[in-house]
């Protein structure tokens, strides 16, 4: 198991009154796994997100990530994990403006120190050309479309080789073609042992061999696994 939180719960105060963002989610989820969570906007994901990735602080329960307490870590410790084993994709385009695209998939970690800067350009390249954007290297974000955008922020959040990728929304405002090229990255690297978690409106991302949990008013359920669903 790589992922699991136990009675998981973050409350807010809006105009007076206290809500349950996440309220007291029990979840699991194994090495290699892809998971969809859907639900409506307001609902709780991205709160979520922002709990399992360390970014955000619960007011109670248990979050355990590749054996390691992540409730238990302190500030620094948590943007180590980040660094290093989680891969946390924000909604929208993050990328920066002034750096080409090479730049813009290793600067976030040769800043850390985590990863060796050759071999961090080495599989930037690598994802590059698998993405199908080696003519755009040396390019900055601005000349780009919003799908080739897109996904060299996806090969951003694999370089260092993580062990997770959370991604929030990663196929929104994207065409057919944009979104087939991401959802089969994906797959391909769960297929690898690389745990993928995606939160979405997109219906597409239910494919066959995800598993689907459904997210309401901070509650998680378990819908189901996506081979039976695919057969309707």
């Amino acid at each position: 198991m790589i992922l699991q939180t136990k009675d998981l719960t973050k409350t807010y105060q809006r105009q007076g009154q206290q809500f349950d963002a996440v309220s007291h989610v029990m979840f699991s989820m194994e090495k290699g796994e892809m998971v969809v969570l859907t639900g409506p906007s307001g609902c709780g994901k991205s709160t979520f997100f922002h709990l399992i990735s360390g970014i955000t602080v619960p007011d109670s329960g248990e979050i355990i990530f590749d054996g390691e307490k992540i409730t238990s870590l302190t500030p620094q410790q948590k943007t180590t994990l980040r660094a290093s084993k989680i891969s946390y994709i924000l909604q929208g385009d993050s990328l920066l403006p002034n750096f080409t695209v090479l730049e813009n998939i290793c600067l976030p970690h040769q800043l850390s120190n985590v990863t060796n800067p050759e071999e961090l350009s080495t599989k930037a390249m690598e994802l590059i050309q698998e993405f199908g954007l080696e003519k755009l290297t040396n390019d900055y974000p601005t000349n780009l479309s919003g799908g080739e955008r897109r996904r060299i922020t996806i090969a951003r959040a694999f370089v260092h080789n993580p062990l997770m990728v959370v991604a929030d929304e990663p196929t929104s405002d994207l065409d057919e073609e944009n979104t087939k090229i991401i959802l089969d990255y994906f797959q391909k690297q769960s297929s690898l042992g690389k745990s993928i978690l995606i939160s979405t409106h997109d219906l597409s991302c239910l494919r066959p061999g995800v598993t689907h949990y459904i997210m309401r008013k901070g509650s998680m359920k378990f819908e189901n696994h996506i081979e039976s669903l695919a057969k309707n």
